[in-house]
C-alpha cells in the first residue's frame, strides 16, 4: 500500500542506496572478501585478517553484503549466497570476478552524462583508453563472453567443411575458440583494434589454441576484408559502437568477404521497438552506448536491413537465453546456381 500510493521514498532507494550497494559489490570482489568464503565460512575478524582490511570498517561492509543476499551470517560466520559463489568468487572460472574492475571504469564514465546530455558529444572510450583500462577492459569482456559462449556455438550449426571465421572485433577471442573447438578443421582470424590486441593477446594465449586463432591489428571502419574468404563472420557487441551509415559499409564489405553459402551474424543487445517494453536492461545500455560510443544499440528491423542492402539472406532472430535483450542476426550469402 505504501507503493502504490507513493508514501516510500523510493528516488533515495533507487540512488544513494543502489550506489552505496553496488560500490560495495566491487569492492568486496575486487578485495577478495568473496573469494575467501569459497571454502568455509568465517567470522568478520577473519575476513579482515585474511584480506587485510580494518576490522571495524570491514564489519561494516559484511553487514551490507548480507542486507543485499550477497552474503548470509549464521553462527557468527559469514557464507556465500548462491549468487556470490557463482558469480563473485575466484575461484570460480565462469564467473564475472574479472567483470568488477572494469564496473570501477563505467562508474568514472558516468561522470560525464551531464555533459553529454547537453551537448550530445559522446566519450568515444576506445580512442581515449589507458592502457590499464584496456586490460580491464579485455578481462571483463572475455568474462561475459564465457557466459554465452557455449550457447552461441550450439545454437548457430555451421557446415561441416567450414574452413575460415573472422571475428571482427573478437580482441580476446573466446567466441573463436569455441567454435574452433567444436569444428575441427575451422581456423580464425580476431581483427581488432592494436590497443586491443595488446591487451587481448595473452588472454587468447592462454587459451591454448595456437596457429589455428590468430590476430591481426586494423581498423574495422576502414579495412578491405576481401572476397570469398570466409565461412563464417561474427561481430559480437559491436555495431552498438557504430553509426548507422558505418554499419552499412561495414555490412557491405563483409557480405564481399562471405564464400556462398557463408554466415554472417551481428550478435548484440537489441533496442525495444517503444520505452514501454519495460526492457531496463535494454534501454538502461541503450543510454550508456549512447554515452561512451557515439552511437547505440539498434533494433531487429535496422539490423536486418543493413543485411538486406548488403544483398544477404536474413534468418529470424535467434534470441539468448544467457544474456538478457540480446540476440543473432545472420544474414546468409546465397550459394552459387
Amino acid at each position: 500500500m505504501a507503493l502504490l500510493f507513493s508514501l516510500v521514498p523510493l528516488p533515495l532507494i533507487e540512488t544513494q542506496l543502489v550506489i552505496v550497494s553496488a560500490r560495495a559489490i566491487i569492492v568486496a570482489t575486487e578485495l577478495g572478501v568473496f573469494s575467501c568464503l569459497y571454502e568455509r565460512p568465517c567470522s568478520a575478524l577473519e575476513i579482515a585478517k585474511k584480506c587485510q582490511l580494518d576490522p571495524r570498517a570491514t564489519e561494516a561492509l559484511l553487514g551490507a553484503l548480507v542486507s543485499a543476499d550477497y552474503l548470509k551470517y549464521r553462527r557468527e560466520r559469514f557464507e556465500l549466497t548462491s549468487k556470490s559463489r557463482k558469480w563473485l568468487a575466484a575461484q570460480n572460472t565462469w564467473s564475472l570476478f574479472d567483470y568488477m574492475p572494469h564496473v570501477r571504469d563505467v562508474w568514472e564514465m558516468l561522470s560525464g552524462m551531464e555533459g553529454f546530455l547537453r551537448n550530445g558529444v559522446a566519450l568515444d572510450i576506445h580512442s581515449g583508453q589507458s592502457g590499464d583500462a584496456w586490460s580491464r577492459y579485455q578481462r571483463a569482456m572475455r568474462s561475459l563472453a564465457a557466459l554465452s559462449a557455449a550457447e552461441v556455438v550450439g545454437r548457430l550449426p555451421l557446415a561441416t567443411d567450414a574452413r575460415r571465421m573472422l571475428d571482427i572485433g573478437g580482441s580476446h577471442g573466446f567466441y573463436a575458440v569455441a567454435f574452433c573447438s567444436k569444428y575441427s578443421q575451422l581456423s580464425a582470424t580476431i581483427l581488432d583494434l592494436p590497443a586491443a590486441i595488446e591487451h587481448a593477446a595473452p588472454i587468447l594465449a592462454g587459451e591454448g589454441m595456437g596457429d589455428r586463432i590468430r590476430h591481426q591489428a586494423g581498423d574495422a571502419l576502414a579495412d578491405d576484408l576481401g572476397e570469398n574468404a570466409y565461412d563464417l563472420i561474427l561481430l559480437s557487441n559491436l555495431v552498438h559502437h557504430f553509426t548507422d551509415p558505418q554499419n552499412h559499409d561495414l555490412m557491405a564489405r563483409a557480405a564481399r568477404a562471405l564464400v556462398p553459402g557463408g554466415l554472417l551474424v551481428i550478435q548484440d543487445l537489441i533496442r525495444p521497438h517503444s520505452p514501454n517494453s519495460g526492457d531496463q536492461v535494454a534501454q538502461v545500455l541503450n543510454l550508456f552506448f549512447a554515452l561512451t560510443s557515439t552511437s547505440g544499440t539498434w533494433s531487429v528491423a535496422e539490423v536486418q536491413g543493413w543485411l538486406r542492402a548488403a544483398k544477404l539472406s536474413v534468418r529470424r532472430p535467434l534470441w539468448l537465453r544467457s544474456v538478457p535483450g540480446a540476440a543473432q542476426l545472420v544474414g546468409q550469402r546465397r550459394a552459387l546456381p
